[in-house]
């Protein structure tokens, strides 16, 4: 009889993901026997949860809101967590769990193919949150002028504090809001909400929009940013890769013999997963 492993998502509001639908298809085109199911669980129930987890399952990954929360409860942290202040990928053995965070290597890998050489070009980032500093980093690190602007000018704040610890203090500002004449030739949402919905505090005005080259959006989602900054004539692009990428981290994370995780293999997943995959109504929502 097979002995099947359990891995799974960890989050408030998970049980529409699209996740589950990613890595069971890369354990079955892997042969691996393994599950992995959403785990919703409550605020009020996050810590009467964590010994399930650190019971009966192999790892799981981790969504907002518990990324930074699950920090403290964890009895080791890699560097990549450490770097990025959130653990989205844990890791259980012996009943011992380990953090990491995989958001910036999953986010660079997903910009091949996408946007080029943007050294020393202004950049705009929407977004404070865990995801926006992985992101922050890996542009950073390619030599741009970033500018971040988020609903939350405090948490904004102390973002660019731990980024000018790495990265040239003169590269990066904060501004409390957009003018009608900034112009970027590129921009990346990492905002829980939809920049152009109703519920957004940051808007972008059509001249910024015209200037802009690539626009992204970490949601896996079709924005109505997006296609507002495609409708001015930019590149765009979706977290879909970006979640892709996240799903192989973790499996070489969690696998001792990932060996047969190879850039062919991923190419030709890649192409059946996003065939096939589903995204449901409140989707969208959920930020992984």
């Amino acid at each position: 009889m097979v002995d099947y492993k359990t891995y799974g998502l960890l989050g408030d509001s998970v049980s529409k993901s699209v996740s589950p639908q990613i890595y069971n298809a890369l354990f079955q085109e892997l042969k691996i026997p393994a599950v992995y199911m959403p785990y919703a669980v409550p605020k009020d129930k996050f810590i009467s949860a964590l010994p399930i987890l650190r019971s009966y399952f192999e790892g799981f990954t981790v969504a907002a809101p518990y990324r930074i929360d699950i920090m403290a409860h964890l009895d080791r942290l890699d560097d990549s967590a450490k770097m990025v202040g959130a653990a989205n990928t844990v890791k259980v053995e012996k009943g011992k769990m380990t953090g990491y965070n995989t958001d910036m290597d999953a986010f660079e890998k997903s910009l091949i193919g996408f946007v080029g050489n943007i050294f020393d070009k202004d950049v705009l980032l929407i977004g404070s949150g865990g995801a926006a500093y992985a992101v922050s980093s890996v542009l950073l690190e390619r030599g741009v002028f970033l500018t971040i602007v988020s609903s939350n000018f405090a948490s904004a704040m102390e973002m660019q504090s731990r980024l000018q610890k790495r990265y040239n203090k003169n590269r990066i500002k904060v501004v409390g809001g957009l003018s009608h004449s900034d112009e970027f030739y590129a921009a990346f949402n990492a905002e829980t909400e939809d920049i152009e919905s109703k519920q957004s505090e940051v808007s972008i005005h059509d001249h910024t929009y015209q200037s802009i080259k690539y626009a992204y959006d970490v949601s896996y989602c079709e924005t109505q940013f997006l296609s507002k900054a495609e409708q001015f004539g930019a590149n765009t692009k979706n977290g879909l890769d970006m979640l892709l990428y996240h799903a192989v981290g973790a499996l070489k994370i969690w696998l001792s013999d990932h060996s047969g995780i190879d850039v062919a293999l991923l190419t030709q997943v890649f192409g059946k997963i996003k065939s096939a995959v589903s995204l449901p109504q409140d989707a969208c929502r959920i930020k992984e």
